[in-house]
């Protein structure tokens, strides 16, 4: 790599030097000026930080933006909006090449050619931003997430008890619904069978209050919650006691959608599965709201923790390679990732108006093309060893994704 300023080195000061391009690009817009009671201790004309004559908008000497910031605040809202989406902005120039030019932006960046595009550390977190703002906000990936499934599944089956001749006929047209919406065939199979179940509570007693209704439901929660106890603290909720339940032998489900697998962790000291305990109830009476608020709380952490591990794996497979820095191998991580991060913010976009099988479709074959062509461009490897190497990074990275989930739902639990 090229050059001999050591902020353009590192990828966290390349999100620094990111900014400094916007102030630049802000400063070249006329500002009205304002009285302030904080005087620059330098005359007019130099800098206000080293005291160097100045010759343009940045000191030459240190750096620093010669812009003055005494001004309403909206303007600086604008200027950063404006540096971030402007037309003229590095972020236009630097998309395109990502989504559309595998490895043109790593390869470029990685020999010097930089200040033309959004710094890689920058890049990944306005991306993950955008992700987790629509994921989160609009309710999953897919149309309206499990809750419109769950909607389409009531809507049936009140149709199906108002018409008791027709309950198969509107389960058929259920499972075409749902279908036709990319729905699994697992997903569709699940979703039939709460409808199947409404269906019968509903036949049996269908003109139970809400408050009868409610109790039901509270009394279906402490079932679950003294099915925990029973697993976890056998010595304080012995199976012979009068209130006992069936010992569950896998998972337990503490809301719409999840499960939780209590055994194995009868092995924990008591204390802990008493506070495991207590974290199950909160979460069996909030129908698993609390679980699922923890876990989106702390999954971009973990996506941040994938950044470095991911890096690892690249360093692993180009161990042999001379040339290549662990530096080299994270700006590839960054910029693979934050490529992943807008491609599935628009496919959830687009699932809204498009077949959510053909989003997928789109998406496995996209994201395998993208990772094969970065390995021909950074890494200058042949046709054969690229799609090898696309194979055995898709594997690497479903087990550690997993294992990533799996921590998420721990770390989830116990901050519930």
């Amino acid at each position: 790599m090229t050059g001999s300023d050591p902020i353009s080195d590192a990828v966290v000061a390349g999100s620094a030097a990111g900014e400094l391009g916007d102030s630049i690009q802000a400063s070249k817009r006329k500002k009205r000026a304002r009285y302030s009671v904080f005087e620059a201790p330098t005359p007019a004309g130099h800098c206000s930080n080293c005291s160097t004559e100045l010759s343009g908008p940045v000191c030459h000497s240190c750096g620093q933006t010669a812009d003055t910031y005494h001004r309403p605040i909206w303007e600086l809202l604008t200027d950063i909006l404006d540096g971030l989406f402007g037309l003229e902005g590095r972020l236009w120039r630097t998309l395109p090449p990502l989504m559309f030019q595998p490895g043109k932006i790593t390869q470029n960046y990685l020999s010097g050619v930089r200040a033309r595009y959004v710094m890689p550390f920058r890049l990944y977190l306005t991306a993950s931003v955008l992700f987790f703002l629509f994921v989160f906000a609009l309710d999953g990936i897919g149309g309206g997430g499990d809750g419109a499934d769950l909607d389409a599944a009531r809507e049936i089956a009140n149709a199906a008890v108002a018409d008791g001749e027709a309950i198969q006929t509107n389960l058929a047209e259920l499972d075409t619904r749902l279908a036709e919406a990319g729905m699994s065939a697992e997903e569709r199979e699940r979703i039939a069978r709460l409808a199947e179940t409404g269906i019968a509570q509903a036949d049996a007693v269908p003109d139970l209050p809400p408050e009868v209704q409610e109790m039901q439901a509270r009394a279906s929660r402490d079932d679950i919650k003294r099915q925990f106890r029973q697993a976890l603290l056998p010595e304080l909720y012995p199976s012979d006691a009068a209130d006992a339940v069936e010992t569950p032998d896998g998972p337990i489900e503490v809301g719409e959608g999840m499960t939780v697998d209590p055994n194995g962790l009868e092995e924990l000291p008591l204390e802990a599965r008493q506070a495991l305990v207590e974290r199950f109830d909160r979460i069996i009476d909030s129908r698993g709201a609390t679980l699922v608020a923890s876990m989106q709380r702390w999954a971009p952490t973990m996506m941040f923790f994938m950044l470095p591990l991911y890096a690892l794996m690249l360093a692993g497979m180009h161990f042999y390679k001379r040339g290549y820095f662990f530096y080299d191998h994270l700006v590839v991580s960054l910029h693979f990732h934050a490529f992943m991060l807008f491609l599935i913010t628009g496919l959830s976009i687009a699932a809204y108006v498009i077949h959510g099988g053909i989003v997928t479709l789109v998406g496995l074959i996209w994201s395998n093309w993208y990772l094969y062509r970065l390995h021909r461009t950074v890494y200058a490897h042949g046709r054969f060893t690229s799609l090898l190497r696309v194979v055995i990074l898709d594997f690497a990275y479903a087990i550690l994704l997993s294992v990533g989930l799996l921590g998420l739902l721990i770390v989830g639990v116990l901050t519930s």
